[in-house]
């Protein structure tokens, strides 16, 4: 059958999304919609002790692969008038530029090897003295930035701690940091390093400021922490805005092409951006292989007294897009987990059978802490915990009670942005692959209260990357003009759970107390 020339020809943006546990290459047109969708799994390297790394190498060469078959696939015959790139963030390496060639793993953002360098740098004695000093200059000036600075604690999602604690283990990869002989690339760095013929090396706001070595108040890179931290600021790449001209890809090292990179962003960011949530106070939720609770809270850095770290959105000519995020590390990979290695079920989707024909929990209460819990408790060290087990527990119930975990620290998570920002959240929109489970996003709703809007393309992080570099190559003056895309959301409301989530909600909360109790005495 003849394509339609039309069609074949249609201009399109690739967007790369890199995360966790997959790599993803999108055509989207300019109705902001995809229209090809090709994926690869990428799994970490084994570990042991929270290390979670990925082979660069590897990675890079499954990123190549899948975009030169999206370049082959039917329907495509031009190459990309643009592309945009989306990452897992805070996700980094270092690199020798003279070689071109990585000398460390890529050491993921759920690593959590240096939960001791974090509570070692949260008892340094300048730290403290300087928190002490910040918080004296907050009440004195009402300053955001000295208010957050002085609320502060460091955790291992952190890029300073982490690195840190891979430069204390490597003597020799510290002097050769010192020396300016190795380079920092997160992710999206050494993705549009390696795209260019190894010859751009940069990244942007919102990737920079997820590392916590960028001051989103100034827009710079931190020259306190760095000295706090002992990472010499020669190693951190140029810092640029999200919709910016990042140059061409290299034919020779990518997929034959030679079109323009304008825009790279982080992967909740870019889904934020996907969701067009532009107003203060929207929210959305992306539920992979972690869930991250979004807010965008305007054109100044919002202050959080538990601990959320003002991020940056996005960046474009100039003007600077903010918002506050609080992370459930494990909610795929969780139920990846219970579903293969624990033999619950085959798939996620039969787990999801099991969970939607079980009514209620029978008492069982699961903690989905895996990798540690983080806001508002930032407790790297627990882990998962089970509560209320008994002989008549059946598989149903304990896959239940793991959902109605993964609900409540969503729930957590907007309350305590609610009481840090003084805001009411009226209803939340979630992406990801974890949102096609309906009674997960129905149980997240019962448990906050409110109405959850599942998207209709879980691929959030693809769509806004698209969008961004659209803005970039001139499809769309900015975001007013991607207001008028049509939204065709799917809407969950599940007040008649929410008693029963409330009464378990106050079950759970007593489980968590206990959890950090025993894990503060390992």
């Amino acid at each position: 059958m003849e394509r339609n020339p039309a069609e074949q020809n249609r201009p399109w943006i690739m967007a790369i999304d890199a995360g966790g546990s997959g790599l993803r290459a999108a055509a989207v047109g300019r109705d902001g919609k995809i229209f090809k969708l090709l994926h690869r799994s990428h799994a970490p390297l084994p570990g042991k002790d929270g290390t979670v790394e990925h082979d660069p190498e590897a990675l890079w060469e499954s990123v190549a692969a899948v975009c030169g078959d999206l370049t082959r696939e039917p329907g495509i015959s031009t190459p990309p008038t643009a592309i945009g790139i989306t990452v897992q963030r805070a996700t980094f390496l270092l690199f020798d530029p003279v070689a071109g060639r990585a000398v460390t793993n890529l050491v993921s953002w759920s690593d959590v090897r240096a939960a001791g360098t974090a509570e070692a740098m949260n008892r340094n004695i300048l730290w403290r003295v300087i928190r002490f000093g910040v918080g004296v200059l907050a009440k004195l000036t009402g300053s955001a930035f000295f208010r957050t600075a002085s609320m502060l604690r460091f955790t291992t999602v952190h890029v300073s701690c982490r690195l840190k604690y891979v430069l204390d283990s490597n003597p020799d990869l510290r002097n050769q940091c010192r020396d300016g002989r190795l380079r920092l690339a997160t992710l999206d760095t050494w993705l549009l390093y390696r795209m260019t013929g190894k010859t751009v090396w940069a990244t942007d706001r919102s990737n920079a400021a997820a590392t916590s070595l960028y001051n989103p108040f100034d827009l710079k890179w931190n020259s306190l922490f760095c000295r706090l931290f002992g990472i010499p600021m020669g190693i951190l790449p140029p810092v640029k805005d999200t919709v910016d001209d990042f140059g061409f890809t290299d034919p020779g090292s990518f997929c034959g092409l030679k079109s323009p990179i304008y825009a790279l962003a982080g992967d909740q960011m870019a889904a934020l951006f996907g969701h067009r949530c532009f107003d203060p106070g929207e929210v959305k939720v992306s539920k992979g292989s972690g869930g991250f609770v979004t807010i965008n809270v305007g054109k100044k850095p919002r202050f959080s007294p538990r601990g959320l770290f003002p991020l940056i959105a996005w960046s474009i000519r100039g003007e600077v897009t903010y918002m506050l995020e609080g992370q459930v590390a494990s909610v795929g990979t969780l139920i990846d987990w219970l579903s293969r290695t624990l033999g619950f079920a085959s798939t996620p989707e039969e787990l999801d059978a099991l969970v939607e024909a079980t009514p209620d929990s029978g008492g069982v209460v699961f903690l989905p802490t895996p990798l540690g819990i983080r806001f508002p408790y930032f407790r790297s060290r627990m882990r998962c915990a089970v509560f209320g087990l008994g002989l008549e527990t059946s598989k149903g119930e304990t896959a239940r009670a793991m959902y109605e975990g993964i609900a409540f620290r969503i729930r957590e998570i907007i309350r305590g942005i609610e009481k840090d920002l003084k805001v009411s959240v009226k209803q939340m929109k979630v992406d990801g692959g974890v949102s096609r489970s309906a009674i997960l996003v129905r149980l997240i709703s019962a448990a906050c209260g409110i109405p959850v809007l599942r998207a209709p393309e879980p691929e959030l992080s693809s769509i806004g990357a698209a969008l961004l570099a659209g803005i970039g190559a001139g499809w769309w003056r900015g975001e007013d003009d991607l207001r008028s895309i049509p939204e065709e959301y799917e809407i969950f409301s599940s007040p008649r759970e929410e008693e029963y989530m409330e009464q378990q909600y106050r079950r759970w909360k007593k489980a968590v107390h206990l959890a950090h109790r025993f894990s503060s005495g390992l």
